[in-house]
């Protein structure tokens, strides 16, 4: 199988925190990058990339991204809201994903549940479209600029859809 074959292999091969994985019990910070940490561990680039910091978390409660915790210990709902906004945070400004997230009106759970189900099929469907796709000589510069080029610009298409679907989101007044 050629390097670029291996390559969409193990993009599409990712791991996720399954939902039977997360605790019912509420954790501590240092218990939910543990989590992170171990079972997101192969998206990292570089063994050194942080998938997630205590400073992460923090900022995104600061922000209005998840909700506050109450004490020292994050909920079940809460670390869900953390997996809804680490799969944003990849694509989309924090404004953007504020606006999904920082909300009380959503199951997160329910949300995240749907996202791997979306992933499944995605990693049936997807790698077979790119791998037709590939450049013949994936070493030569001019090819491999065309080739990122192209998956570029299906990225910018997709992250485009989804500012359009937050920008119909109703905004809110004062009292809501």
């Amino acid at each position: 199988m050629p390097r670029l074959e291996k390559t969409i292999e193990a993009v599409f091969a990712d791991r996720d925190i399954m939902p039977d994985e997360v605790p019912q019990l509420d954790l501590y910070m240092d218990q939910v990058l543990t989590l992170f940490d171990q079972c997101l561990s192969g998206s990292k680039r570089t063994p050194e990339d942080k998938l997630l910091t205590k400073t992460m978390v923090n900022n995104y409660v600061k922000e209005g991204l998840m909700t506050p915790v109450k004490g020292k210990k994050y909920t079940r709902q809460q670390i869900m809201q953390l997996l809804c906004v680490y799969h944003l945070k990849q694509t989309l400004r924090l404004n953007d994903v504020k606006a999904l997230t920082g909300r009380d009106d959503v199951d997160f759970a329910a949300c995240y549940e749907h996202l791997l189900a979306d992933k499944k099929r995605m990693r049936e469907a997807i790698p077979p479209l790119l791998t037709a796709q590939l450049p013949a000589t994936p070493d030569d510069p001019e090819e491999r600029l065309c080739t990122c080029l192209a998956l570029s610009e299906i990225a910018n298409y997709l992250r485009r859809l989804c500012e359009s679907m937050i920008d119909d989101i109703p905004q809110q007044t004062e009292g809501d």
